[in-house]
């Protein structure tokens, strides 16, 4: 069975989650999302709006601070449009729209 560290641990299961909306050029939401996709488990990418280039982060409070680093790297050497335009949080109707 489970240790007892980890059987305390799945009683009380992380619940936040942010859900940060990003808008880039257009040109650049593939490999934006790629990037951010290929560095594995720090957020979820998803397209919102390709055509206005919108995308949906949902991250883990515990990678937040490495999902901003990510950003600001790719603001700095491939969008320099890219900017963080919300924080839905858990606010998943909104988040679904």
């Amino acid at each position: 069975m489970f240790s007892e560290i980890i059987a305390k641990m799945l009683e009380n299961p992380p619940r936040e989650s942010i859900n940060l909306v990003v808008k880039v050029n257009p040109e650049k939401l593939n490999f934006i999302s790629m990037v951010v996709d290929g560095h594995g488990r720090i957020a979820l990418p998803r397209t919102r709006s390709g055509k206005k280039g919108i995308l949906d982060f949902l991250a883990s409070p515990d990678y937040i601070d490495d999902l901003y680093l990510i950003l600001k790297d790719l603001k700095e050497n491939h969008d320099p449009t890219l900017e963080i335009i919300g924080d839905l949080g858990e606010n998943w109707l909104e988040a679904v729209i």
